[in-house]
């Protein structure tokens, strides 16, 4: 089936540079338009899922974990539209086909979900976790349905304990592009970095749900969320002319994902960045490109930028305010530099820019004041989180200021690091790269 989704959105950027300059700053704001679920005329898209249950000895303790987790990958099963295609994996020691028997996938009907739900509530816990293996079944059995929209939820409540990270970045290789992966760890005894890890490079997201009764929920919401993506594998598509070097591609909303090693040639001057699936939501961008300087009063483009699909049609269109301060629309997004030798001109900075510069310099900050804590260094925690509820502050991130806040003490003008719980610390760490989308102004 093709598909058709629409994308639009504004080029922000710094318009000038000084004489000599080098580098181009820009942020992308991006809204999608291609919820077919809920187009009453049209058919949904094909659809592929594979639920991953960590079912290692730690899922029994207390039994109410594994009880909850099997209720909540009921919940996700009801949440299938019929004939989307779909599995049930263990995960413990390596992984293993909870439902069907054989590795494959099939479509979600009453009689399936059925015999689905009954094979987990014969699921016990025991074993291990290699989080690795458990990616790489996943895709093997995604791997035959290549077109569709293909989505994995994976829960633990470990660390990968029975597997080196070596081996778990061969399996995110092997995995990438393949389907996006949402990664739940319930309790506090998995590792953010690790999910992180997993959740960046499959294009997902991560969260902690710390009270079992709360997975029903969570599950409920992710499947929604999967059931409403109408196209696969958008590519960001980066063409720069020649002598000119991408700095950085990054994603700033509405989470930090780092995209600029995930690049993919796919012409003499373009590079391809893959972004997941898209349905009806919005992203932003910031791209960093290096020019050969140009002459005083000079124009250059710098890059163009369109979002791709092989197998549907997309519509885009992009804003651009010129130096003048008129506004026009292009079918691209396009960053251009313009060289001066006026002062006032060259150190303008665009506020978007500033925003996601600041929320980057933001996650850093929060990163570095828990690494430092760990490491038992309070002096420089202390320092880092302070630095980072000024930049909260500062880019009016007000979810993760509150964070800051449970650990601050407003008497003193300090951080109590004593009373930072584990739970505290994951929250701050996975808030830190959650941001809110820049003024669609």
């Amino acid at each position: 089936m093709t598909s058709t989704i629409k994308f639009h959105g504004a080029v922000h950027q710094n318009l000038y540079l000084a004489e000599g300059g080098r580098e181009v700053h820009a942020v992308i704001t991006v809204d999608a338009e291609g919820d077919l679920a809920a187009t009453a005329n049209a058919p949904p898209p094909e659809a592929a899922e594979v639920i991953i249950l960590d079912c290692s000895g730690s899922m029994g303790s207390p039994p109410e974990k594994i009880v909850k987790a099997k209720q909540a990958a009921g919940v996700a099963i009801d949440g299938l539209r019929d004939g989307v295609l779909f599995a049930l994996v263990a995960g413990s020691f390596g992984a293993r086909m909870l439902w069907p028997a054989q590795p494959t996938l099939v479509p979600a009907n009453a009689q399936t979900r059925g015999e689905a739900k009954e094979a987990l509530r014969r699921l016990g816990a025991d074993g291990g976790t290699t989080i690795g293996a458990w990616l790489r079944l996943a895709g093997q059995l995604l791997h035959e349905h290549p077109g569709m929209i293909r989505h994995a939820l994976l829960l633990t409540d470990g660390r990968n304990q029975h597997e080196s990270p070596e081996e778990l970045s061969a399996a995110l290789q092997d995995c990438a592009e393949l389907f996006t992966c949402d990664c739940r760890g319930v309790g506090t005894d998995w590792s953010v970095a690790e999910l992180r890890t997993i959740s960046s490079a499959l294009h997902g997201t991560v969260e902690l749900v710390v009270e079992p009764a709360d997975l029903a929920e969570d599950f409920r919401a992710v499947i929604d969320k999967s059931m409403h993506k109408a196209v696969a594998e958008v590519a960001l598509r980066l063409w720069t002319p020649q002598g000119a070097t991408v700095r950085l591609v990054k994603q700033t909303a509405p989470t930090l994902v780092d995209l600029s090693a995930h690049r993919v040639d796919s012409g003499p001057l373009t590079g391809d960045y893959p972004t997941g699936s898209w349905g009806t939501e919005s992203r932003d961008y910031h791209l960093c490109i290096e020019l050969e300087p140009g002459g005083v009063g000079e124009e250059k483009l710098a890059c163009r930028v369109t979002f791709v699909h092989a197998g549907a049609e997309t519509q885009q269109s992009f804003s651009h305010t010129e130096p003048d301060g008129s506004t026009n629309d292009h079918a691209h997004a396009r960053v251009r530099a313009f060289w001066t030798d006026d002062l006032a001109e060259a150190t303008v900075i665009n506020d978007k820019v500033a925003a996601v510069t600041g929320r980057a310099e933001l996650a850093k900050a929060v990163h570095d004041g828990l690494a430092a804590h760990q490491r038992g260094d309070s002096d420089l925690a202390v320092d880092c989180f302070s630095q980072a509820r000024t930049l909260a502050e500062q880019v009016h991130d007000r979810h993760l200021l509150a964070q800051l806040n449970q650990i601050y003490d407003p008497d003193t003008g300090t951080f109590r690091l004593n009373r930072m719980s584990a739970q505290d610390e994951m929250r701050l760490d996975i808030e830190s790269t959650k941001t809110t989308l820049l003024g669609r102004g």
